[in-house]
């Protein structure tokens, strides 16, 4: 958390928030588990960020309730309990999630209704002496009319220090989506090319390449340059954008893991939509995470 607070960015779009949970959660011996939570939280608008109505009014406060039903199917998977945590031992067993989010207007304060999905899969394949190939596919839609901060946004790293399942390079609320998907796929060489080379081999590094990817669309509805006199929707900050929807998002990752045992170092490239005033063409992250 100390690193975390260094960023090659500066955060300037923030929330506050209050959040009250509830949840249940039944698992099998086999793998698969069945979640439902209720949920109720208020945000309220920090820094630059603002929530404004297409008719110039400001709003203070938004409140949101839900329910979330959700299924995850992990055959397989193995894990290590503590008193406040428990770690996944086997990455090697599939892991498959899908869940609902019904949004409920005038309940417990709720101002919106809406219908959000969400699916996930991830899968290792090991390649024997060429290392370890990971693959995981991300997917969602949020299926009615809803102001943006009920839209998808993609999951961005905004520190030095990488974070898993992130993309490197994307800004805070860069872009808005009601339609999603993305596909991050890496390449651990397990040190089949460093241990070729004499010198290098002694410090046991691990070659790591990766391609994080994401496909988004915004739909007419939830647009608010097509919905000028919505009473809905609500105005889009500076520095938003909407996607192309042919056009992805895509930025490449070479990194050297494994240095000192406990040191991942990535070199992230950005190869689309380079031309926005906020886009950060490269960038160098850090890991730390002790390897045996």
């Amino acid at each position: 958390n100390i690193f975390m607070t260094f960023r090659p960015v500066k955060v300037e779009k923030l929330y506050l928030f209050n959040r009250q949970r509830l949840g249940f959660q039944w698992e099998t011996d086999y793998g698969f588990s069945t979640q439902i939570q209720l949920n109720t939280e208020s945000h309220r608008p920090l820094g630059k960020l603002y929530y404004e109505r297409m008719d110039g009014s400001f709003v203070d406060k938004v409140r949101m309730t839900s329910v979330t039903l959700g299924f995850d199917y992990r055959p397989g998977q193995s894990y290590i309990n503590s008193k406040q945590r428990r770690f996944e031992v086997n990455l090697d067993a599939p892991q498959f999630t899908l869940s609902h989010t019904i949004g409920r207007k005038n309940v417990l304060g709720g101002q919106f209704s809406y219908n959000l999905t969400e699916f996930s899969a991830y899968k290792r394949i090991w390649l024997g002496s060429w290392g370890k190939f990971d693959m995981r596919l991300k997917a969602g839609a949020q299926w009615n009319k809803v102001p943006y901060p009920l839209l998808i946004m993609p999951r961005s790293n905004l520190g030095y220090i990488m974070e898993d399942e992130t993309f490197r390079l994307i800004n805070n609320m860069e872009f808005l989506n009601d339609r999603m998907a993305s596909l991050e796929i890496s390449w651990d060489f397990n040190g089949k090319i460093f241990n070729r080379i004499p010198l290098i081999k002694k410090l046991k590094w691990r070659e790591y390449i990766g391609i994080n990817t994401m496909w988004g669309m915004l739909t007419d509805n939830n647009n608010p340059y097509l919905n000028a006199t919505d009473n809905v929707l609500y105005k889009f900050p500076k520095g938003c954008y909407i996607m192309d929807s042919k056009k992805p998002y895509v930025e490449a990752v070479v990194g050297i893991h494994n240095i000192f045992k406990i040191l991942h170092v990535e070199y992230i490239r950005r190869l689309t939509y380079i031309d926005l005033p906020t886009s950060q063409k490269w960038g160098i992250r850090f890991m730390f995470r002790a390897t045996f």
